[in-house]
C-alpha cells in the first residue's frame, strides 16, 4: 500500500509538472520550428540525466535500449501531435484532449485483449465524448484541427503509458525512463535537417527559460517521476490522476496566457472526468 501512495504523489507530481508543458510548448513556437525545439529539449533533457545518472549507464542492456527506442518513438509521434495541435487551438483545449489519455488506454488494452467492453466502459465511452464535444465543440458542432491533433497526441501517449508500465517491471525505470529522451532528441534532429530551413537556438532569456522549463522540469524531471510511479501504482491509478492535466492546464492557462474558461467548459470538464473515473475506477475485486 505504501508503495502505491508513493507512486500515486509521483504521479500527481509528473502531471502538476506537464500541466505547465502545454503553455511553454505554446510559446516557444514563437522563437523556435517544431522540430528544432523538440530535439534541444530533448537533448538538454538526456544530457542532464546522465549527468546526474551516469554510474547506472553501465548497466544499461541492449533490451532496455530497446525498450526506450519503443516508447520513446510513441513520445515522440505524441508530443509532436500535441505542439502541432497547439498552433492551431487554445493551451487549455490541447490539455483538455489530452485527458483523452485515461480513456483511451483501458481502450487499447480491451481491443488489444479481444475482451467485450461492458456496460460500464460503453457508459464511459458516451460520457466522455460528450464531455469532450461540450468543451471543445464549436456553434456548427465540430472540432477545429488543433483539437483532432491533439486528441491524436492522447492516443499515442496512451501506448507510451502502457509500454512504460510493461516495462518499469523489467528495467531500470530510470535507464529507459531517461534513455527514451535520447531517442526523442534524434527524431528531432533528423526531422529537422529534412524539414526545417534551419537550427537555431532561442534569441531572448524568456525562450531559454521555456526551453530549460520544457527540457529540465517535464523532460527530466517529470519522465523520471513517471516511470518510477508507474513501477508502484496500477495503470488504473496512474491514468485516473494524468486525467487531472486539464485542472492545472487550465489553472495555468489563466494565469499565464489570460485564457477564460466558460461555464459550458466547467461542465464539460466534470462530465470527461465522470467518464474517466467510470473507466479506471478499480473493481470490486481490486479492492477487496
Amino acid at each position: 500500500m505504501k508503495k502505491i501512495i508513493s507512486g500515486d504523489l509521483m504521479m500527481l507530481g509528473a502531471t502538476m509538472i506537464f500541466g505547465a508543458m502545454t503553455i511553454f510548448s505554446k510559446q516557444i513556437l514563437a522563437e523556435l520550428d517544431v522540430y528544432n525545439m523538440v530535439a534541444l529539449r530533448f537533448l538538454i533533457a538526456f544530457a542532464a540525466c546522465l549527468l546526474v545518472f551516469h554510474r547506472r549507464y553501465r548497466a544499461l542492456s541492449r533490451r532496455t535500449a530497446f525498450h526506450a527506442f519503443i516508447i520513446g518513438t510513441f513520445l515522440f509521434v505524441s508530443y509532436l501531435c500535441m505542439v502541432l495541435g497547439c498552433k492551431y487551438t487554445t493551451a487549455s483545449n490541447a490539455g483538455f484532449m489530452m485527458s483523452l489519455v485515461a480513456f483511451f488506454t483501458p481502450l487499447i488494452i480491451l481491443v488489444k485483449d479481444r475482451v467485450v467492453p461492458g456496460r460500464a466502459q460503453m457508459a464511459s465511452v458516451i460520457i466522455t465524448l460528450f464531455g469532450v464535444g461540450l468543451m471543445c465543440l464549436s456553434r456548427d458542432l465540430g472540432l477545429n484541427r488543433g483539437d483532432l491533433i491533439c486528441i491524436g497526441s492522447a492516443f499515442f501517449y496512451s501506448f507510451q503509458m502502457l509500454y512504460t508500465e510493461r516495462f518499469a517491471h523489467e528495467d531500470d525505470p530510470i535507464l529507459f525512463g531517461t534513455f527514451q529522451l535520447m531517442d526523442v532528441s534524434v527524431y528531432g534532429f533528423i526531422f529537422s535537417l529534412l524539414f526545417e530551413d534551419r537550427f537555431s537556438l532561442p534569441a531572448t532569456p524568456v525562450g531559454w527559460w521555456q526551453l530549460l522549463y520544457l527540457a529540465l522540469g517535464c523532460g527530466a524531471v517529470g519522465f523520471i517521476l513517471q516511470t518510477s510511479a508507474e513501477k508502484n501504482s496500477p495503470a488504473s491509478h496512474t491514468t485516473l490522476i494524468y486525467a487531472a492535466e486539464p485542472v492545472f492546464v487550465a489553472l495555468f492557462s489563466f494565469l499565464m496566457l489570460g485564457e477564460q474558461i466558460s461555464l459550458r467548459q466547467m461542465i464539460g470538464i466534470v462530465i470527461v472526468f465522470i467518464g474517466v473515473w467510470i473507466t479506471v475506477r478499480p473493481s470490486r475485486s481490486e479492492a477487496l
